[in-house]
C-alpha cells in the first residue's frame, strides 16, 4: 500500500499543476500529458493519448462545475452545445484515425508536428476581452457563415482530441473567440463545457479499443480535478496571458523529446541517453530563442505604438 502511494503521489501532484493551468487557459492538458506518458511512463503511442483524454474528461467536468457555480456563469450553453454537434463525431474520427496508424514513430511525429503550433501560439498569446463582456454576447447575432466555419472548427478540435488526447480546447477556444465572438473568459469556460462531450465520446471509443491505462488515468484524473478547482478561481486573478507564454516555452521541450530529434541528430544508434538529451536541449533552444526574439521585438513595437498614441495631442475643442 505504501509503495502504491509513493508511486501515485508524484503523478497526482504533477496533474494538479497541469489541471490548474489547463482550467485557466481552456485546454484539456493533453498537450503535456501525452508526451509525459510516452517519455516518462513508457506508454505506447496508442495508450498515451487515450489515457490523457480520460484526464481531460476529469478536468472538463470539474472545471464546468466550478465555472457553473460562478454568478453570473461565464459558460454560454447554446454555443457549447452547438459546437458539440461536430466535436463528438470528430473525436470518434480521431480515435479511429489513430488506430489505423500502426507505425509508432509516425504517431510520434504526428503528435509533435500537430502540437508544435499550439505551443508556439501560446508564446504569442495576447490579452483579449474581459469577463464582464459575457452578458453582451448574443448567439443569435453570429452569422450563418461563421456558424458553418465554427462547426468545421469543432470537428477539427474533436478530431485532435481523439487523435492526440488533448481535449480539443486548443482549437475550440480560438473558434469561440475568433469566429463566434465570445470574450476570452467565456470562451475558456464554454470550451471546458464542450470538452465534456468531446472527451466522453473519445474515451468511450478508447475503452472499447482497450487503449486506456486505468491506473495512470485515475491518478491523472484525481490531480486534474484538484487543479481545476484552483485554476477556475485564479482565472480572473492571475495574468493568464503570461502564464500561456511560459507554458508554451516549456512545452516545446517535451515535444522535441517525444519526436526523438536529439537522438536522431547526435545518437542515431540510441546508445547514449545523455548525448541525446543534450541534442534535445540544443534543438529546443534553437527553436525558442528565435521565437523569443521575435516576440520581444513585437512587444517593443506594440509598446512604442501605445506610447505614440498617448503622446498625441488631443484635437482642439471648439466652443459652441
Amino acid at each position: 500500500m505504501q509503495e502504491l502511494f509513493i508511486e501515485i503521489l508524484p503523478i497526482v501532484l504533477f496533474a494538479v499543476a497541469v489541471g490548474t493551468i489547463s482550467s485557466m487557459v481552456g485546454i484539456g492538458g493533453g498537450i503535456i500529458n501525452t508526451p509525459l506518458l510516452i517519455i516518462v511512463f513508457a506508454l505506447t503511442e496508442q495508450q498515451a493519448p487515450a489515457t490523457a483524454l480520460v484526464a481531460a474528461l476529469f478536468v472538463a467536468i470539474a472545471s464546468t462545475v466550478a465555472y457553473g457555480r460562478q454568478n453570473p456563469t461565464p459558460i454560454v450553453l447554446k454555443a457549447g452545445l452547438f459546437l458539440a454537434v461536430t466535436t463528438i463525431p470528430g473525436s470518434l474520427f480521431g480515435v479511429a484515425l489513430r488506430e489505423l496508424i500502426t507505425e509508432d514513430y509516425v504517431l510520434r511525429l504526428i503528435f509533435g508536428i500537430s502540437l508544435f503550433p499550439v505551443a508556439i501560439k501560446m508564446l504569442f498569446a495576447r490579452k483579449r476581452g474581459k469577463a464582464d463582456e459575457v452578458s453582451l454576447f448574443d448567439f443569435n447575432n453570429v452569422t450563418r457563415s461563421r456558424l458553418g466555419l465554427s462547426l468545421i472548427g469543432g470537428f477539427v478540435g474533436g478530431a485532435a482530441a481523439g487523435l492526440l488526447g488533448i481535449g480539443g480546447g486548443a482549437v475550440v477556444v480560438p473558434v469561440l473567440t475568433v469566429l463566434m465572438g465570445l470574450p476570452i473568459h467565456a470562451a475558456v469556460a464554454t470550451s471546458m463545457f464542450t470538452m465534456m462531450f468531446t472527451a466522453s465520446a473519445g474515451t468511450l471509443r478508447n475503452y472499447v479499443g482497450g487503449h486506456i491505462n486505468p491506473f495512470l488515468a485515475i491518478a491523472l484524473g484525481i490531480g486534474m480535478i484538484v487543479g481545476a478547482q484552483i485554476g477556475t478561481r485564479l482565472a480572473c486573478k492571475v495574468n493568464a496571458v503570461e502564464l500561456k507564454r511560459i507554458f508554451g516555452l516549456v512545452l516545446v521541450f517535451p515535444l522535441v523529446k517525444m519526436m526523438k530529434l536529439g537522438q536522431i541528430w547526435l545518437d542515431p544508434l540510441d546508445t547514449n541517453f545523455l548525448l541525446a538529451t543534450i541534442g534535445d536541449i540544443i534543438i529546443w533552444l534553437a527553436i525558442v530563442i528565435p521565437v523569443g526574439i521575435i516576440r520581444f521585438a513585437l512587444m517593443n513595437r506594440e509598446r512604442k505604438g501605445l506610447i505614440a498614441d498617448e503622446c498625441e495631442e488631443p484635437p482642439p475643442q471648439t466652443s459652441s
